[in-house]
């Protein structure tokens, strides 16, 4: 458990008393740095302090025991950070819990699966992240329907965990697939795994295929090739977050939880080559 002063004029400005400016945050994986970052943004800019809770394993079952941790120090509310535990939690009495917010899952796969029809591609494999996931699925979505109103084939989905190990496992299937020469992986970790497999299989990117991730993890820029990608505004991703709890936390209708907007960003790994 960690304590981050969010203030710049110490632990806790003067006008918000400890509780009411104590915030906890569940850390559940090791893939919420960027949101994490976002989220501490958002919390100095209104003299908030996190209380960071990290639990172990990456399971909903940490989460009950991390709350317990985060209520015995006083926190005035709670941020569940890992979007892909954030669907159905189980109810949590006692302190507020949401969400960290995010971009539009669905639109930045539409941004994605578009960006590589538009490169002349008749159709776009995709390895998809856990089934159960709500972020897994919506960037699915996302994929099939902008396949389907194309009129292209949906090729079946590859699954994966969000590792960069599945990522590779899915690389050495497709890359023995006829016909793969554009893929959308539902995460960067699993399109870097994807493009190691890629190369060990004697395919060059994006020569022999394109690729395009999801998250824009800061490593994504200097991946071989570096990575194409769809960027999230993690710091105003923070501030949503921050106001839907602020207003839990004081018993107010939270506002709208309209999706942050996503960015895709292109770089080599599915720039047009000559033939």
């Amino acid at each position: 458990m960690a304590v981050d002063d969010a203030g710049p004029e110490g632990p806790v400005r003067a006008r918000i008393d400890q509780r009411r400016g104590t915030l906890g945050v569940i850390v559940t994986g090791t893939a919420s740095g960027p949101v994490l970052n976002g989220l501490r943004a958002a919390a100095r800019e209104h003299g908030y302090v996190l209380v960071v809770f990290s639990a172990p394993g990456h399971g909903r079952s940490a989460v009950p025991a991390a709350v317990a941790g985060l209520r015995l120090q006083g926190v005035a509310g709670i941020v569940l950070l890992d979007p892909h535990l954030a669907a159905d939690l189980p109810p949590v009495t006692g302190v507020p819990l949401v969400p960290a917010a995010s971009a539009d899952q669905y639109e930045g796969a539409r941004r994605a699966t578009e960006h590589l029809l538009e490169l002349g591609h008749p159709t776009v494999w995709h390895v998809g992240g856990p089934e159960e996931g709500a972020i897994a699925r919506a960037r699915e979505r996302g994929w099939r329907e902008t396949l389907e109103r194309h009129g292209a084939e949906v090729p079946p989905v590859v699954r994966g965990d969000w590792s960069a190990r599945s990522g590779y496992r899915a690389g050495q299937s497709l890359a023995v697939e006829a016909g793969v020469c554009a893929v959308f992986t539902a995460n960067d970790h699993m399109a870097l795994g994807l493009l190691a497999a890629f190369t060990e299989a004697g395919m060059r990117v994006p020569r022999d295929a394109h690729v395009v991730g999801f998250d824009d993890v800061p490593e994504a820029a200097y991946y071989a090739p570096p990575l194409t990608t769809v960027r999230q505004d993690f710091v105003a991703a923070g501030r949503r977050t921050l106001a839907v709890l602020v207003a839990r936390i004081d018993g107010l209708t939270a506002p709208g939880d309209g999706a942050v907007q996503a960015e895709l960003v292109v770089r080599e790994s599915s720039r047009p080559t000559r033939s």
